[in-house]
């Protein structure tokens, strides 16, 4: 049984946290990403990561976002496991699961400042991926498979960023849409257990990050539901705009040479 000291102790410090102007900060921005996610069906974690890093720091924002993702997100891609070709998936997987720990290491590691203008960078580039409509021109195949895996554990594991081109490739396949939306949906419910256990084995689920996935898991159900309500009143080109001007908003605000005015 655990020291009621220590108990006590972790309670005092999260209560600590959530008086923080910075852990509400983390709330209005998750609330926001996830209003975009529940409305246009991406972009909640292009809006959250570089806008809470700013805050909190490249490293803890990327664990704060996987953790809560763990228990919204992710189990529903699990309920896809009969539906996706595993002869796929499974090469995306594997080479994922081959470099995530390199992606861990490089977020762990890196300088934040720097960390932070590359996550930018990385978000503004999955939004020309997305404005422009790009699609991987190929069939999809096993070898081209593994390697955009290799490149999204890197990307995924160091900065939380990685859908957008792992969905325009999966977009060019001649499979029914129903089996390419599973094949995406299993892959990231793995790809994100298995950073989920990575970071867990880093460190970087810390206590703090516990109590900001605690108070962001409610309020990004909750936008997610908001989101879902607005689309019906909305036209595709309408949602889109929407959480194409957001998605920028936030990278151009996350830089640091904003710093001075979001904190």
């Amino acid at each position: 049984m655990s020291d009621p000291h220590t108990l006590g102790s972790l309670f005092t410090e999260a209560w600590a946290l959530l008086l923080l102007p910075a852990t509400w900060f983390v709330g209005a921005v998750v609330l926001v990403s996830g209003v975009v996610r529940g409305f246009s069906g991406f972009g909640g974690a292009l809006i959250f990561i570089p806008l809470t890093a700013a805050i909190l720091g490249p490293a803890k924002a990327v664990a704060v976002f996987y953790l809560f993702d763990l228990v919204s997100a992710t189990p529903y891609g699990y309920t896809y496991f009969p539906k996706c070709r595993w002869r796929e998936v499974l090469p995306m997987v594997i080479g994922a699961a081959l470099t995530l720990p390199l992606g861990a290491w490089i977020l762990s590691s890196s300088d934040p400042l720097v960390l932070r203008w590359v996550l930018a960078g990385v978000v503004l580039s999955m939004l020309t991926v997305l404005v422009t409509g790009w699609r991987y021109k190929g069939q999809p195949t096993s070898p081209v498979s593994f390697g955009l895996g290799l490149v999204a554990g890197v990307a995924g594991g160091a900065t939380g960023v990685s859908g957008p081109v792992v969905i325009a490739y999966w977009l060019s396949s001649t499979a029914a849409a129903a089996v390419i939306r599973a094949n995406i949906m299993v892959y990231y419910a793995i790809a994100s257990t298995l950073t989920d256990v990575i970071f867990f084995f880093k460190g970087l689920f810390t206590w703090d990050v516990v109590v900001y996935a605690l108070v962001a898991w409610p309020l990004y159900s909750l936008g997610l539901a908001l989101g879902a309500r607005v689309f019906k009143g909305s036209n595709d080109a309408q949602y889109r705009t929407a959480a194409y001007v957001l998605i920028a908003v936030s990278a151009f605000v996350s830089l640091p040479v904003f710093d001075k005015f979001i904190r």
